[in-house]
């Protein structure tokens, strides 16, 4: 077995007791589960409930209406994002192995592996969906599976999300990423315009 699919194999297995508690513990308040890929080979669980939302909202953001979907979605902020991470010991060892990587590899070679290892969360995620997990007593077309990878766009975000969440997830979400898509959009064209205009 090589080390992805070691990975692969101990995150599914510790995932699924780490979500179904999540779920008994937290039930309809849910409204975002899965993984926050931090970068350097290594992850948590990720959740947020309606509640850990609002609370947010309120003392992060002001509770300014322009940013609630920053506080709905920058993973960073949510207050849940290091519990349970004592479900994952054998993951984190498995994460370790891949300290060994080689520094000459081309930029090509690190993009592959990259994507790689995001591929394994996505089969394991998408494996737990397809045996009930996320299901398991809450409504689970008002959950929203995701990876959320540090350093990533909402566009690169979005296109994974869409390949791990049944339609009906994806209508009640769209607007969302829609939305931030949009406004990263109108900052970087605003940016390159400041930059040209001074260059």
């Amino acid at each position: 077995m090589n080390k992805i699919e070691n990975f692969e194999n101990t995150l599914y297995k510790e995932s699924k007791v780490a979500f179904t508690k999540i779920i008994e513990e937290h039930g309809n308040e849910l409204y975002v589960i899965g993984f926050y890929f931090t970068g350097s080979y290594s992850l948590l669980p990720m959740f947020n409930t309606l509640s850990g939302l609002k609370k947010v909202h309120e003392e992060e953001y002001d509770n300014e209406d322009d940013d609630f979907l920053l506080a709905k979605w920058n993973v960073s902020d949510f207050p849940s994002l290091e519990m349970y991470s004592e479900y994952f010991n054998d993951t984190e060892k498995a994460c370790y192995e891949f300290d060994d990587i080689d520094y000459t590899a081309s930029d090509d070679q690190i993009n592959e592996q990259w994507q790689q290892w995001l591929s394994a969360l996505e089969r394991v995620l998408i494996q737990l969906d397809s045996e009930g997990v996320f299901a398991n007593g809450i409504d689970r077309n008002k959950i929203t599976i995701a990876i959320l990878a540090y350093d990533e766009t909402e566009a690169v975000q979005f296109e994974r999300i869409k390949r791990i969440n049944p339609p009906i997830v994806l209508e009640n979400i769209k607007i969302d990423f829609d939305t931030m898509i949009a406004n990263r959009n109108e900052i970087e064209q605003s940016v390159l315009a400041k930059f040209e205009g001074v260059s």
